[in-house]
């Protein structure tokens, strides 16, 4: 496939996906923004919890960029010494939302944790998106 690329990027477009950067010198375009479909720990947090175990998270702010609809599955673990858990990993994303950038920050919102209880909030840096 071809690609000419004049002055005006409004129109270029891969599929139903509008192209809002293309990366010069590569024989591939990819879209800039997207669904979230990995991510790594960036601040594991700090949350008093009854116990260890999995539960789900909502997306409670996001930056720079600004995607909205991610919610995952996390595993809390103990941190030795202490009554309280961090975040250990992030075994499933079961919404991927939209318009996230790679390198987006995701601060996480654990559901069943009443919010005086994130001592620090779980970041999660986005690592692809889909």
């Amino acid at each position: 496939m071809s690609i000419k690329l004049g002055s005006n990027f409004s129109s270029l477009r891969l599929g139903s996906t509008t192209v809002t950067k293309a990366y010069l010198g590569s024989t591939q375009v990819y879209p800039n923004t997207g669904g979230v479909g990995s991510v790594v720990i960036n601040n594991a947090g700090v949350i008093r919890l009854p116990e260890a175990g999995t539960g789900g998270c909502t997306q409670r702010s996001v930056s720079p960029t600004g995607g909205s609809g991610f919610t995952c599955n996390a595993t809390f673990s103990a941190i030795s010494g202490t009554a309280n858990f961090e975040c250990t990993s992030v075994p499933s994303i079961t919404n991927a939302g939209s318009d996230y950038s790679k390198g987006d920050i995701i601060t996480l919102d654990i559901t069943a944790v009443p919010d005086n209880r994130e001592l620090t909030y779980v970041e999660l840096q986005v690592a692809s998106i889909v």
